[in-house]
């Protein structure tokens, strides 16, 4: 297979500016479409790429494929990813992407990014076509912080909300969509689920709010199977503030929850952010969160995607004195 080799996607952190532990991992992210149409003569396939940005830092990408592969960034959150057009594609076709990372933890009183222009914090305060305001999600919003009066405050009752009463539960149909009226009906989903009513509720009371994917990297065999996401919201003088509030609901420890608000374990790795995300060449629709391969013939979404994310540790080796 020709191996496509992409330059460092940024320059490496200053660990300085973090003040937590820091995790560097090789890994090969696997992107599949399976049941491409028989007799296809061409399919246009998009592949979202590990980011450069905040507490992360990402090297050395390259793609074993043999087909010519163009690398483009999104105009509204610089989401890298990259676009093939492939003639007579094979049924199922599979994208080995490799790359070494570095991941530091991100703690409260550090906030990475503290740049958000008006017009980011505006856009992330609109809805999006799952990630709703109604009039529910105000009355919601309003319920859970009367009293509450700084950003913070507020944000962390929703938080606190969430934890308490949402269920991490994937056995009902309808899970993953990060659909907020789905999530306020039965109180259930995945991370997804979670982080979308969270960004809802926050925006209801005027507090921007973004969405986050990537994977997890706790898999003690090194093999993850599925994504994880997360959310962040801007706090004016702060900068914008991370939450997993999906990852605090699987634990029983105070003191897991309250470190899930504000900070960030190193045991995760960022691919890319927004809702309905439009690329380019444009999809048939705007991508409702970018995380899995996408496949389209003549502008028609076609197959079924697959991810997987295969990762090793790179401990540091201690010098030797003479």
């Amino acid at each position: 297979m020709k191996k496509i080799g992409f330059a460092a996607l940024g320059l490496l952190l200053s660990t300085a500016a973090f003040a937590g532990s820091a995790k560097t991992f090789r890994a090969t992210y696997t992107a599949t479409i399976n049941g491409i149409p028989e007799g296809t003569k061409e399919v246009t396939v998009w592949v979202p790429l590990p980011a450069s940005k905040g507490p992360q830092s990402v090297r050395d990408v390259t793609i074993d494929s043999p087909y010519k592969w163009t690398r483009h960034q999104d105009a509204v959150y610089g989401n890298e990813y990259v676009v093939a057009k492939i003639a007579n594609p094979p049924m199922d076709l599979e994208v080995p992407v490799r790359f070494t990372a570095v991941r530091q933890e991100v703690e409260f009183g550090h906030p990475y990014d503290t740049n958000a222009t008006a017009r980011d914090r505006q856009r992330e305060l609109a809805a999006n076509k799952l990630v709703t305001l109604s009039p529910r999600v105000h009355k919601l919003a309003d319920e859970l912080t009367a009293g509450k009066k700084t950003t913070l405050e507020q944000a962390h009752a929703i938080y606190d909300y969430l934890v308490a009463t949402m269920k991490y539960d994937k056995s009902i149909p309808g899970w993953g969509k990060g659909d907020t009226e789905r999530a306020c009906d039965i109180k259930a989903g995945n991370c997804t689920d979670f982080h979308s009513l969270f960004i809802s509720l926050a925006r209801a009371k005027g507090i921007p709010a973004r969405f986050v994917i990537g994977f997890p990297l706790t898999a003690k065999d090194g093999m993850v199977k599925g994504y994880h996401c997360w959310a962040e919201f801007w706090v004016d003088g702060r900068g914008w503030i991370p939450v997993d509030a999906s990852e605090a609901s699987k634990s029983s420890d105070p003191k897991v929850r309250a470190f899930l608000f504000g900070n960030l374990d190193a045991d995760r790795v960022q691919f890319t952010m927004g809702r309905d995300l439009v690329l380019k060449p444009k999809t048939s629709e705007p991508l409702n969160y970018f995380i899995y391969p996408h496949a389209e013939v003549a502008g028609q979404p076609v197959g079924s995607p697959a991810i997987a994310l295969q990762f090793e540790e790179v401990k540091k080796t201690a010098s030797v004195l003479p």
